[in-house]
């Protein structure tokens, strides 16, 4: 939060200066150029002198240096052009244009912040598996990234439950929180979990970059749900057979190598690797399964127009780690764009990569 303000007014005092020197330079008669080397050196340096202080206030890590740049674009670059254009009289076309172009940003950082991340949809994928009867669907819920269950989170849960699955995969993200609070929301959390397992036979869950084994087993407590160690976990739908192996981040290397061989050895109608990134995928590129399920990359969050996301913190290929079902290494790899976005000292935005709850309706191949 303190970086947030921080960040706030750092935008505005770097618009504010820049806007004070364009209209004084206009008053001048200074020339177009001028201006706008002017007013882009005084953007640059306050962007890089109060990155400096974020990273002294906040973790010294890239998502502090992108919110400083974020806000710095969508509130610092605008005000800008509203002070020239509010207090400068006289302007060539050429900076009244700049001015106006300027205020661009301003939609689509209201749009990003308090629109698309919590401008959820269901993401419906349908897979043939040969050796499975009739129809298994299956819930993905990943990358709630939350320290509380709120409204938005209560909705996503209302949005599983009425799909009605057979069985809820979460690969890994459930919360992400200051660990002197999590005591106090296990009981939320557990709430959550126990309405997923009131209306779905099955809840497996993985840790992933902001959760952990031991915090994940206190929030499923008394519920049917389980915690996946690096284990293979068999049982049955529909009369088919499935093995779900669960894969933990940053866990027992080799443990996780020997599970999945076993996975790829299965005699299960269905066989599911579980993990939270998609780059799992390497523990089975040479012995393919039926359905690797992972979130982790958030779709990138942010995707532009015929250049799709700009960060995914994966090595898989970038339209794999965008989201959505493809093929690897003869493996489907299903990766969920998410539900939450990343916290603590990141922008809360996504822009292009809408949030989402997963369906995934296996049916056997003709």
């Amino acid at each position: 939060m303190l970086l947030n303000y921080y960040t706030i007014v750092a935008a505005i005092v770097t618009g504010s200066v820049a806007g004070t020197v364009a209209v004084s330079l206009i008053r001048r008669s200074s020339s177009s150029i001028q201006i706008v080397t002017s007013v882009a050196a005084v953007g640059v340096g306050g962007t890089f002198l109060f990155n400096i202080g974020a990273l002294f206030i906040a973790r010294a890590d890239i998502f502090t240096s992108i919110h400083v740049i974020y806000l710095m674009l969508t509130v610092g670059f605008p005000l800008v052009g509203l002070i020239v254009l509010v207090f400068a009289r006289i302007r060539t076309p050429l900076i009244t244009a700049l001015c106006v172009l300027a205020l661009v940003p301003i939609p689509f950082g209201l749009y990003a912040t308090h629109v698309e991340p919590f401008w959820l949809r269901t993401d419906h994928i349908e897979l043939e598996v040969e050796g499975v009867s009739g129809n298994i669907r299956i819930g993905v819920l990943a990358d709630l990234q939350t320290p509380e269950i709120g409204s938005y989170e209560s909705r996503a849960l209302d949005r599983l439950i009425n799909a009605e699955p057979d069985l809820v995969l979460v690969p890994g993200d459930l919360y992400q929180m200051d660990q002197n609070q999590f005591d106090q929301k296990v009981p939320e959390f557990n709430e959550a979990i126990h309405r997923l397992t009131e209306t779905t036979p099955h809840v497996l869950l993985v840790s992933g970059n902001t959760d952990r084994i031991a915090g994940l087993r206190k929030i499923v407590q008394g519920t049917s749900a389980r915690v996946l160690d690096n284990q293979n976990f068999t049982l049955e739908i529909n009369g088919n057979t499935i093995s779900v192996l669960g894969i933990t981040l940053f866990g027992h290397e080799r443990t996780a190598q020997l599970q999945a061989a076993q996975l790829a050895e299965s005699p299960a109608d269905l066989r599911i690797l579980l993990a939270h990134q998609p780059d799992e995928i390497r523990l089975i590129e040479s012995t393919p399964v039926d359905l690797l399920v992972s979130g982790h990359t958030h779709g990138g969050q942010i995707a532009l127009p015929l250049i799709g996301p700009l960060v995914t913190a994966s090595d898989v290929p970038r339209h794999v780690a965008a989201g959505g079902l493809h093929d690897l290494h003869g493996t489907p790899v299903y990766v969920s764009t998410g539900v939450g976005r990343e916290r603590g000292t990141a922008p809360q935005i996504r822009l292009g990569v809408r949030p989402s709850v997963g369906i995934i309706d296996i049916t056997g191949r003709p």
